[in-house]
């Protein structure tokens, strides 16, 4: 086995366990230690996973909310199952309109 003497180690700031002075992350607990590279990984995630808030005001009112009263707590959820529900009838309440304008439509030029 391999000692490592505590003269070559430093304490993660994170997890407390002994790595290398000159590592970037802790093998231990997986965090970022360079600043730079926890700026990359924050914004490759922000890429890969955007906020978008629909009907809230932008990104702009998600993040003074956010900054007012915690994460996310000026936003509400709105369910997908509501959505589709309420497109459905809405989208219905067409039908007996286009029906009547068949019904009543002039025959001389639409058969």
């Amino acid at each position: 086995m391999q000692e490592t003497s505590q003269a070559t180690t430093i304490e993660c700031p994170y997890c407390s366990e002994p790595i290398n002075p000159k590592s970037k992350k802790c093998r231990h607990c997986g965090e970022i230690l360079d600043p730079q590279m926890r700026d990359l990984e924050l914004l490759k995630s922000q890429r890969s996973n955007p906020n978008v808030f629909m009907n809230a005001g932008g990104a702009a009112a998600a993040s003074a909310s956010s900054a007012a009263a915690g994460e996310g707590a000026g936003l509400r959820r709105f369910p997908h199952w509501f959505h589709i529900l309420l497109s459905l009838i809405t989208s219905g309440l067409w039908l007996p309109g286009y029906l009547l304008m068949y019904l009543f439509r002039n025959k001389r030029y639409y058969y």
